[in-house]
């Protein structure tokens, strides 16, 4: 296993819409079940999440959301935890860069309501990604603003902003930024400055693009996630905790 002062979340999209049993095998097969983190109810959000420390002392490391699974019938495997039970996203189709918008957008029950979503007890999860549409309804990352739309500050439309925006309106930092190309920008700086930290010994992100820093006596929290090929398998990419 890696790390043991690391806690790590992956969240599966799921686009293939595999069941808890299929996922639970491979699970089995990284002999990694050991380490994950099953929290006392699997079909309500938590009041309250263990601490990093808590999580590290128990050796249960691995939170593992799921989109689209459902938690009542999932009875193999409850250490995969739905997604949208847990967390909320604002919108994540944005092509202009005025449309970054901190308002839910899913799960339906809360979309367009701030206050349902925060009073639900759901993480706050920020997509901060720039498309562009291409033909027959494709849409692609917008690499050429990838600059700004990473940073932690400058023109509209940049993490930064954006991010200090939904933590006002959330009256929190949100708990996960997904982004494009987590080594651009650096969005990684945004991150820090959600977390108020300045990171020491960090390796740079070239190759692996893996960068870790925690304080392991905060809440379980934010997490910034980079989206990419084979990106779930390796969303340890950066476990950044306040």
């Amino acid at each position: 296993m890696w790390n043991g002062d690391v806690v790590v979340t992956i969240l599966l999209v799921n686009s293939d819409q595999a069941s808890a049993q299929q996922l639970n095998e491979q699970f089995q097969a990284a002999a990694i079940i050991p380490y994950t983190y099953t929290p006392p109810s699997t079909t309500t959000a938590l009041a309250t999440w263990p601490t990093l420390q808590e999580m590290i002392a128990a050796s249960t490391r691995l939170v593992t959301f799921v989109a689209s699974l459902d938690p009542a019938s999932n009875t193999v495997a409850p250490y995969l935890l739905d997604e949208f039970t847990f967390v909320f996203e604002n919108p994540f189709d944005v092509t202009n860069t005025s449309d970054f918008s901190c308002t839910p957008d899913r799960p339906p029950s809360v979309q367009g309501n701030t206050l349902s979503a925060i009073q639900s007890g759901r993480l706050p999860l920020m997509n901060h990604f720039l498309y562009i549409a291409q033909a027959f309804g494709i849409q692609t990352p917008n690499l050429g603003a990838i600059n700004n739309t990473n940073a932690p500050s400058g023109t509209v439309g940049n993490l930064g902003t954006a991010a200090s925006n939904c933590r006002s309106v959330y009256g929190k930092a949100p708990t996960f930024i997904l982004v494009d190309f987590f080594d651009e920008g650096p969005a990684i700086s945004t991150v820090d400055t959600l977390n108020g930290i300045s990171a020491m010994g960090r390796i740079s992100p070239v190759s692996a693009r893996v960068v870790t820093s925690a304080n392991s006596g905060a809440a379980f929290g934010k997490i910034l996630f980079s989206r990419g090929i084979l990106l779930w398998t390796i969303s340890i990419a950066v476990v950044v905790l306040a």
